[in-house]
């Protein structure tokens, strides 16, 4: 039994450590998370049954009880393989019979210590998220990732956003960030925008709901830019973005979306660091990250900026996020 509870980006991150897991222990997989996530982790085929918690923010009396009686009485795991470690997955964890129960080194003391005090003890060569997901499970010998694996394609959902106006061979560009520390600004991806129109590309936005705003003022800059923020579910986000030529992206979930649907990916890192191990994966992406004095600043990007601006993210200029996107582009 696999637990990651959140996020999308995380949950995401857990799908090319899937298969390996279940072919080196023999075991079947059910994969524990919350409901809006499980669109995703039901997709994977080494994922026999999901059990979900209600969404963050929704409230349900006696959500974890239920989810900790369906487990021991219907679900009777052998093997728990708690990949999130937050307190309330150790709670599950905790209270479901297994055998053996397993949780991966977050190295979160290393990361705090390189954000905070600008020491580095995280392994080198970095080890990415994936990886350490799979050290949870060196018990069994498994070798790693399996960084080959690709989510299927959803037909269904691949014709409506057809429908929608979606071609392949666009340039996707997702301007949002969970946290505003982390996020290029505005200013800048109306300006790459505008460039790679002026150079015959279409492009697609990409975002949730409250990125959405964002989203649209890029979109207008451009002609013909198809605008799918808040506008598909989070089943339907792998086809929005398969059939892209590129992605563009801050730190967030879609950099380990991309190369689940075989798209290169160029990620703008700032607070963040690509030490952490969430830098895209793919052999085929590039991260852009200036490595000022000043960063990494955060872990997650949750702390604003004590400086007078955000060199880490304002001084990457759309110049150079343009010529590298120009040099991907040529090279795929």
């Amino acid at each position: 039994m696999i637990i990651r509870l959140s996020s999308l980006g995380d949950v995401l991150l857990t799908l090319p450590a899937l298969g390996p897991v279940a072919r080196a222990t023999g075991a079947s997989l059910a994969y524990v998370t919350r409901e809006e996530w499980a669109p995703l982790a039901a997709r994977h085929v080494a994922v026999d049954v999901v059990a979900t918690l209600p969404s963050r923010g929704e409230k349900a009396e006696g959500a974890v009880n239920e989810l900790v009686r369906r487990l021991n009485e219907e679900i009777k795991p052998d093997i728990i393989l708690d990949w999130h470690g937050v307190p309330l997955a150790r709670y599950v964890a905790s209270h479901v019979s297994a055998y053996e129960k397993f949780r991966y080194a977050k190295h979160g003391v290393r990361r705090w210590l390189l954000a905070a005090l600008g020491i580095d003890l995280l392994p080198r060569p970095t080890k990415s998220v994936p990886e350490l997901y799979v050290r949870a499970a060196a018990k069994w010998g498994v070798p790693g990732p399996d960084w080959s694996f690709r989510l299927a394609e959803d037909a269904a959902a691949a014709e409506k956003l057809r429908h929608d106006g979606l071609t392949p061979g666009r340039v996707a560009l997702a301007p949002g960030a969970r946290h505003a520390a982390k996020a290029w600004p505005a200013a800048h991806w109306l300006e790459l925008a505008q460039t790679l129109a002026a150079e015959g590309r279409q492009l697609l936005l990409l975002g949730d709901a409250p990125e959405r705003p964002l989203c649209e003022e890029v979109a207008a800059a451009t002609d013909g830019a198809v605008n799918l923020a808040g506008r598909v579910g989070v089943g339907e986000l792998p086809e929005a973005l398969r059939g892209a030529a590129l992605l563009v992206s801050n730190d967030s979930a879609l950099n380990h979306l991309a190369p689940l649907v075989d798209v290169p990916c160029l990620a703008l890192f700032g607070p963040t660091s690509p030490r952490f191990g969430f830098a895209p994966w793919g052999a085929r992406d590039r991260t852009i990250y200036l490595e000022l004095p000043c960063s990494p600043c955060s872990k997650h990007g949750r702390r604003p900026c004590w400086r007078a601006r955000r060199y880490c993210m304002e001084d990457i200029r759309p110049a150079a996020v343009a010529g590298a996107t120009r040099e991907m582009l040529r090279a795929a």
